[in-house]
C-alpha cells in the first residue's frame, strides 16, 4: 500500500522527571491525505503548571495536481570550419 493511503499518527508523551527523553510511539508510515489549517484551534490555553501542549499544523492538499514537463528538443549544429578539427 502506498504511504499516502496508510495515514500517519505520531503521539509524544512525557511525564515530569520520568525520562530524560520524551517517548514517541511510531505511527503508520506515510502522511494524511489532507489537513485543514483550522485544526490548530483545537488546543486552548491553560496554565503552564498543568499542561504543556504543542500544536503543529501542516496544510496538505487533498489532491495532487498532475505535473507536466515539456521538453524542447535542441539540435546543436556546428558547421565545419577552421575552429573544428576532424
Amino acid at each position: 500500500m502506498p504511504p499516502i493511503d496508510a495515514g500517519a499518527v505520531h503521539e509524544t508523551t512525557d511525564w515530569p522527571f520520568a525520562f530524560e527523553v520524551a517517548v514517541t510511539d511510531v505511527g503508520a508510515p506515510g502522511a494524511t491525505p489532507g489537513t485543514a489549517a483550522a485544526d490548530a484551534t483545537d488546543a486552548t490555553p491553560v496554565p503552564a503548571e498543568f499542561v504543556a501542549f504543542t500544536v503543529n499544523v501542516y496544510e496538505v492538499p487533498f489532491v495532487r495536481p498532475a505535473t507536466v514537463h515539456e521538453v524542447v528538443e535542441e539540435v546543436h549544429v556546428n558547421e565545419p570550419g577552421l575552429e573544428v578539427t576532424v
